[in-house]
């Protein structure tokens, strides 16, 4: 009955290091396939759709707050 609790655990931990491993291989391989770029391009130019009001684009999601109002 113990060798059978050992052999149990031991098969557990070969289960669960297999499943680390094959995620750790997927991972790596799927950043060898796709690599991203070192210097993401940058666009060609920038919004100049604000007109001065503190806003950094009209396309914004979450824009700042103008200070001073209530």
């Amino acid at each position: 009955m113990a060798l059978n609790d050992v052999l149990g655990l031991l098969l557990l931990a070969v289960y669960i290091s297999a499943i680390v491993g094959i995620a750790a291989l997927v991972t790596y391989a799927v950043i060898k396939i796709f690599p991203t770029e070192r210097n993401p391009k940058k666009p060609d130019k920038p919004d100049e759709t604000s007109s001065g009001n503190g806003a950094e684009g009209a396309g914004r999601l979450f824009r700042r707050a103008k200070r001073g109002t209530a």
